[in-house]
């Protein structure tokens, strides 16, 4: 009788688990629904330390372990004592779960899978390889043009800080340089967060590049 009862727990668990991962990508559901994603992504973030919300699928194992306990003490878990009828529970619900679990491995289908990130990381790297310090204004405009990125270009007439971003990093212009900014969205994903890519770049009176910031930057609610 007890098998039967940790096996009906743990299926409600991971299903319900499985459920939430799958559902929190619905608009006006999805802050809601992630919040019962927490439990599994600290304990995760305890061991691994994550930079975000935490690998899929072990915030999926650790949720599941953690929905089942409280699963196994519900009432119409402990209250069963039909062993026969256990039984059957089990098995018409053993095919469900498992699809749900099947799908939640879908990066597609699940939104904690990243989408997008390594393209991002191409994506800034190649930047800052084609926009490196001593290039000449011009080579730069022709770089970001190449690209289809739209950038606004300024001279600067006050000393001042044009950029501080999430990590503490600033860049900062004297009167006489010249400025070009441009921030554009991207298709990265990293559950809860999207991301935007910034690019600040600093020109010396002589229009030669002397401060360079080409990075991603998370976009979270």
């Amino acid at each position: 009788m007890t098998k039967y009862k940790a096996f009906l727990a743990l299926l409600c668990g991971t299903g319900f688990a499985a459920g939430v991962e799958l559902l929190v990508n619905l608009p006006f559901a999805g802050l809601p629904l992630s919040l019962f994603l927490a439990p599994g992504s600290l304990l995760i973030g305890f061991f691994l330390k994550p930079e975000r919300f935490g690998p899929p699928l072990p915030v999926l194992a650790a949720n599941a372990l953690i929905y089942s306990g409280i699963a196994y003490v519900l009432p119409f878990i402990r209250r069963s004592a039909n062993a026969e009828k256990m039984h059957r529970i089990v098995n018409r619900l053993a095919v469900p779960v498992v699809a749900l679990v099947a799908l939640a491995c879908i990066p597609a289908l699940n939104p904690l899978w990243p989408q997008g990130i390594s393209e991002l990381a191409r994506q800034e790297k190649e930047l800052q390889s084609e926009l490196p310090l001593g290039m000449r204004l011009t080579d730069a405009r022709a770089v970001l043009r190449s690209r289809g990125i739209q950038f606004n270009e300024s001279a600067v007439t006050e000393s001042s800080a044009v950029l501080s971003d999430f990590k503490g990093e600033t860049i900062t212009a004297v009167p006489g340089d010249r400025l070009i900014q441009s921030r554009f969205g991207t298709d990265a994903f990293d559950f809860p967060c999207g991301f935007d890519m910034r690019i600040c770049l600093v020109f010396s009176p002589d229009e030669k590049l002397k401060r360079q910031y080409v990075h991603r930057f998370p976009m979270c609610p």
